[in-house]
């Protein structure tokens, strides 16, 4: 028996499970449907029933509820108003979720077809909104969500990352000593200023692809990673987010936006705004090495694409801060050389 067909299976049980023991619940499923995944290792499927549709999730088996990232969060962001999927229902011990069917429109394919950018400006300022209320929830240290940090150790594992599998794996360029060093400084200095500000909760992968459109109304989703990282992050992650090109009319407003709704008192409007390129820099290479590693890891070229589009996002942010010229010098070269 194929995987996917074991998992259909086990999907079926479980949803009758779920009909079984919650009075009222729906009829039986229908039809089973595999959906494609984000770039996470989770997978999907649609439950048909013959009044309703929902989303099943297969994700990592734990031992208890509080063991669970996605269920964490999901419980924060709902008491938070945080518009999420709803969970009906769930099972820990064998990774599985029943959820709202969101359906099919991302972010980005909704935006993709508008052509007025105050359309489009409207419609991520719903974005920012959700942004601003995230941003304010009180870090709880009980929770993984709450406790970890976007820190020197935890960037430079990103950047390492990166470096692997974008430089050494896919443009199949060996660094020489000389070149590891001055790359390891470099991204030392640049992470070390980003870890060192204030942070608040970010969700961690706040893009175009992870906000899903219901009713022309923006839902959360791939959550279950957030931790604490100064307020650019998020920001950066979806106003200069490689799979969707905002006029950079509609960046400056959306940053305004979110500095008069987020900020009590007057700010450091240069210091933000060099936090913001720097983690640009930091998000867009992550980003790349990322794409890097699912075409090699998991057979999946879908995302090459926006490589091309993020290294010309970076030559432009690199080019305000000479103090990183070598820097720039080294990952450009191995770029447009290879």
């Amino acid at each position: 028996m194929r995987p996917e067909e074991s998992e259909r299976l086990l999907i079926e049980e479980l949803f009758e499970n779920t009909r079984t023991r919650i009075k009222d619940f729906d009829l039986s499923a229908k039809e089973i449907a595999s959906l494609t995944g984000d770039a996470s290792t989770r997978r999907y499927y649609r439950v048909e029933t013959e009044k309703n549709s929902y989303v099943s999730c297969l994700s990592e088996p734990m031992e208890n509820d509080t063991d669970n990232d996605f269920l964490n969060v999901y419980n924060v962001f709902s008491s938070s108003k945080v518009r999420v999927p709803k969970i009906y229902d769930h099972n820990i011990k064998k990774g599985y979720f029943l959820q709202e069917d969101l359906g099919n429109k991302t972010l980005l394919s909704h935006v993709s077809l508008i052509q007025d950018e105050n359309e489009i400006f409207t419609t991520y300022k719903k974005i920012i909104d959700i942004l601003i209320n995230i941003h304010k929830i009180p870090a709880n240290k009980e929770y993984s969500w709450g406790s970890l940090k976007f820190d020197v150790d935890k960037f430079m594992f990103e950047m390492n990352f990166t470096k692997k599998y974008f430089i050494e794996s896919f443009l199949e360029v060996e660094l020489t000593s000389e070149e590891e060093n001055l790359y390891d400084k470099m991204f030392k200095k640049l992470v070390g200023e980003l870890s060192n500000e204030e942070m608040v909760l970010c969700h961690r992968d706040f893009h175009s692809r992870n906000i899903m459109m219901k009713n022309d109304e923006p839902v959360v989703i791939d959550f279950q990673d957030a931790r604490q990282g100064i307020s650019q992050y998020d920001l950066v992650s979806m106003l200069e987010d490689c799979y969707f090109q905002l006029s950079s009319q509609n960046i400056k407003k959306l940053k305004d936006y979110y500095i008069e709704n987020s900020y009590d008192q007057k700010i450091d409007r240069e210091k933000f705004e060099r936090l913001y390129d720097l983690m640009t820099i930091q998000r867009t290479f992550k980003a790349i090495g990322s794409f890097a590693y699912i075409n090699q890891d998991r057979d999946d070229n879908r995302y090459l694409k926006y490589i091309g589009f993020g290294m010309e996002k970076l030559r432009n942010k690199f080019k305000k801060y000479p103090e990183y010229r070598e820097l720039f010098n080294l990952i450009m070269s191995k770029y447009y050389e290879s």
